[in-house]
């Protein structure tokens, strides 16, 4: 059973660390209409203030909810019961909405182009890419260099997403939802697998409380915005529209 020191809410003492915990069991609650999720953060806004009475008044049944959770009330006995409950989200894969948003920004190319200036190539170049953002190596340009067919391209384009597939289930051991799911899947397309497995994000999906550089999932997503030691915009873009899929479950590009 988790713990807080203190209480969480309304005219609570809303010490920080209690504040994101308390968040990050609301986010775990299933409820009868679809809720978007708190940004787990230490601060305590009217968001966090209605969905405290939300969940006193639709879970633990109080009729006159007072947005005020004690350390070992009711309450919170309720929502460490109800978050426990949740399993976390391995069944999930890559929607066709995140597919046909991943494509549209990878943009397709038929033939072997430089991904640094976007010129067309006849030999191969550090950088070398072809289809749906695929990263041509020195030793598959004899397969690639003549193009090839869109049907291929989507083909090649599954297959280099599966490792990134593989990375968000197997890594998050959080409860996610399918918005969610998609917007890490497409964050670590484009960070690698490596990076990916190792940033702030991730330690911070799944649990709020790490101890990171960020203040927020957010802060921890949008600071992957530079290009060899550059801020770029088009990654402050990119990173925007995978926020907005996380946490809005908007999928639009820019």
């Amino acid at each position: 059973m988790k713990k807080i020191n203190g209480s969480v809410g309304q005219k609570g003492t809303n010490v920080p660390s209690d504040v994101k915990l308390v968040k990050t069991l609301l986010n775990r609650v299933k409820y009868k209409s679809t809720k978007n999720k708190l940004i787990v953060t230490g601060q305590v806004g009217n968001d966090l203030i209605d969905r405290i009475k939300l969940f006193q008044k639709d879970f633990v049944k109080i009729n006159n909810p007072n947005g005020l959770i004690e350390p070992g009330d009711k309450t919170f006995k309720k929502l460490n019961e109800s978050s426990a409950k949740v399993k976390i989200g391995t069944h999930l894969t890559f929607s066709t909405k995140g597919i046909n948003l991943l494509q549209d920004v990878e943009q397709l190319e038929l033939k072997p182009y430089d991904d640094h200036t976007g010129k067309e190539v006849s030999e191969w170049v550090d950088g070398a890419t072809i289809g749906y953002g695929h990263y041509i190596l020195k030793n598959e340009w004899d397969l690639y260099k003549n193009g090839i067919t869109k049907v291929q391209s989507v083909a090649l384009f599954k297959k280099d997403l599966q490792p990134f597939i593989t990375t968000v289930k197997t890594k998050v051991r959080s409860d996610i939802t399918q918005n969610e799911f998609d917007a890490l899947v497409i964050l670590a397309f484009n960070i690698g697998v490596g990076g990916f497995s190792s940033s702030s994000v991730l330690k911070l999906v799944n649990n709020p409380l790490a101890n990171t550089p960020y203040q927020s999932i957010e802060d921890a997503w949008k600071a992957w915005n530079k290009s060899e030691g550059k801020i770029m915009n088009g990654l402050i873009k990119r990173r925007q529209c995978e926020w907005d899929i996380y946490s809005k479950a908007v999928y639009k590009r820019w």
